[in-house]
């Protein structure tokens, strides 16, 4: 009817000899206000898809990662690594994070898909076993989680799968009406709403940190002695921070803006901000190499730094949040497919893995610590795990699982020489007297010598840990050029 209205008034004014001008400006506005009305209804149906999931995670959360699928897949190549589940609108991981460690505690995920997947589908195609949970269908998978169907076109995923505590999450989200996670998490959810915005990452660190332990790790620091930073100047805000937001946008190139919030006025750190946080992510293991070149300010409580995003940035950031969904589709020997159409996918797959490999062990420097290594070979192997093999070669996906043992075999290594630190360590000390030390007003005081002893076992177990981790990295990069190879060979075009 509306339509029907505009042309009986813009018909008369052309009678009226109206410049014809003046009638596109008209049939413009009208344009104008169909298109703004119809972005309002699109913003308002993904505000209520996202609302669907945001009452799905738990109260304790302390981290979010909302990932939009279509802005992500109409977005250039570099956020390909971005991979998501297949048939998927919104996506997000919740997870409650042992900040110290960067592993979580627990892991959600939950989906928002315009087309429904049943759980029989689900069970076999991951290989699980059908189950039900407070009323609701789930799957039990291999990968230590379970997925539970909310309704058609919502379903969710926990790790670990402990299923006394998933059962708690599923009747507790279903009575939750609104989101119930800090106001810095809800404000991530606030900006995931902006259309340009493929990712939306937080970390609420409220509390966290101890102003006393900020202090004493700070005299270290070379980013704030090279900027003449007094550290009881810096201290006081960094251990004030409130959380961390990142924002990922669809442009070429994919563009960052991490916003650091702050309890006070950061504006003493404005000039030291950007290399304490290289600093700071160089000894996690967490090197992002554009960082460097973004720009930075101060508004209002917070940081805010801004940059091009690289495709291994993009892979580390996505892994700092693994999520226990995974693939939901086939796997590659239940379709048949054209031998184009698996040359094409094969070599997206090996890509995917190789990517993985060179942000952490094949391009520059190697981890230098067991802890680099122990906080991404995890989140790696899971990533690679999760990876679409529809289509791909049964080779290339062996391939696949035998990274997948190696990056865990590696975590092994580092966890066994970690265990032998602890064990030596422990039994330097005998009972009796004060031989290694004694109690004084402020605690324990080693003497010199235990403080060397100390030193020179965990250098020791450090040394054999980076050794035996090395050495499976070499046969990781033996196994990749002949898989490369074989793979060249087989289809006739470099891989």
């Amino acid at each position: 009817m509306s339509h029907i209205g505009v042309t009986s008034q813009i018909r008369p004014s052309r009678e009226k000899g109206i410049p014809e001008a003046t009638m596109s400006i008209s049939t413009r506005n009208v344009c104008l206000c169909l298109a703004f009305s119809l972005a309002v209804l699109t913003g308002q149906h993904a505000s209520a898809q996202l609302d669907q999931l945001v009452t799905r995670v738990p109260p304790t959360a302390n981290s979010i990662a909302i990932f939009n699928a279509q802005a992500i897949r109409s977005g250039p190549p570099a956020v390909s690594v971005l991979a998501l589940p297949e048939g998927i609108e919104w996506y997000l991981i919740a997870s409650e994070m042992d900040f110290e460690y960067m592993q979580p505690l627990w892991e959600v995920a939950v989906a928002y898909m315009p087309q429904g997947l049943t759980m029989q589908a689900v069970a076999q195609h991951s290989g699980g076993r059908l189950d039900r949970l407070a009323g609701s269908q789930a799957v039990e998978r291999p990968n230590d989680s379970y997925v539970v169907s909310f309704g058609p076109r919502v379903l969710g995923a926990m790790s670990p799968a402990n299923r006394p505590n998933v059962i708690r999450w599923v009747r507790e989200s279903r009575i939750r009406k609104a989101a119930e996670f800090s106001p810095f998490l809800r404000e991530a959810v606030d900006a995931s709403s902006d259309p340009t915005n493929a990712l939306v990452l937080a970390f609420d660190l409220t509390g966290l940190l101890a102003p006393a332990e900020v202090s004493f790790n700070l005299q270290s620091s070379q980013a704030l002695a090279d900027a003449g930073v007094d550290v009881d100047v810096a201290a006081p805000i960094l251990a004030g921070i409130v959380g961390v937001r990142l924002e990922v946008e669809m442009k070429n190139p994919v563009q960052g803006r991490l916003r650091l919030e702050f309890g006070e006025d950061p504006s003493p750190l404005a000039e030291v901000a950007k290399p304490l946080l290289v600093e700071i992510l160089a000894k996690r293991g967490a090197h992002i190499e554009a960082l460097p070149s973004w720009s930075e300010r101060v508004e209002n409580k917070a940081i805010v730094l801004e940059g091009d995003l690289s495709a291994g940035g993009l892979r580390r950031i996505h892994s700092l949040l693994s999520g226990p969904v995974g693939p939901w589709t086939k796997p590659a020997n239940e379709y048949p497919t054209p031998e184009n159409a698996m040359a094409d996918a094969s070599l997206a797959y090996f890509h995917a893995i190789t990517g993985y490999l060179n942000d952490l062990f094949f391009d520059g420097e190697r981890p230098q610590s067991m802890f680099q290594i122990s906080t991404w070979v995890e989140r790696y192997a899971r990533k690679i795990e999760d990876l679409d093999a529809k289509g791909v070669d049964p080779d290339l996906k062996s391939y696949a699982s035998d990274v997948v043992m190696s990056l865990r075999e590696i975590n092994s290594v580092i966890k066994r020489a970690q265990l032998r630190t602890d064990i030596r360590d422990a039994t330097m000390f005998d009972s009796g007297r004060n031989r290694y030390g004694r109690y004084g007003p402020y605690g324990w005081f080693e003497k010199g010598y235990v403080t060397r002893d100390r030193a020179v076992i965990k250098a020791d177990e450090t040394m054999q840990g980076l050794r035996g981790s090395d050495a499976i990295v070499d046969e990781l990069h033996g196994l990749t050029n002949r898989t490369r190879q074989t793979m060249t060979e087989r289809y006739g075009i470099k891989f």
